[in-house]
């Protein structure tokens, strides 16, 4: 699979689709309305033509945001190395519909539960 941002600066090739994608409600994902595809670092390629993405890390450190500094897409988050497990976690807003109309939603509740509802 390839995703990229609006303008194209990043671009991301994923050896595998994922079996499900998740929304989330924390007040991050609530206000990026991201659908995040999660994988193992080797799995994903990320590049970057022009600009090198801008990351935002916020509250308790263990992810990293990435945004296409030319179009503002935020394209994908890395787990920082306060988390064993390394994981990049792509924003699958960055492909068309159509491509991930048969992958399954979960919805989980960052906000409350910190559980899939």
């Amino acid at each position: 699979m390839q995703l990229q941002c609006h303008c194209k600066n990043v671009q991301i090739e994923l050896s595998d689709t994922p079996d499900s994608l998740t929304q989330c409600n924390c007040s991050l994902c609530h206000r990026y309305a991201a659908l995040w595809g999660h994988f193992e670092a080797e799995k994903v390629d990320v590049s970057v033509r022009l600009k090198n993405t801008v990351e935002y890390i916020q509250g308790d450190r263990c992810i990293a945001f990435h945004f296409c500094p030319t179009c503002g897409c935020l394209t994908h988050y890395l787990t920082t190395d306060k988390v064993a497990e390394a994981k990049v976690v792509i924003n699958f807003r960055m492909i068309e519909p159509a491509e991930i109309a048969g992958i399954k939603i979960r919805h989980f509740d960052g906000a409350d539960s910190w559980s899939y509802r």
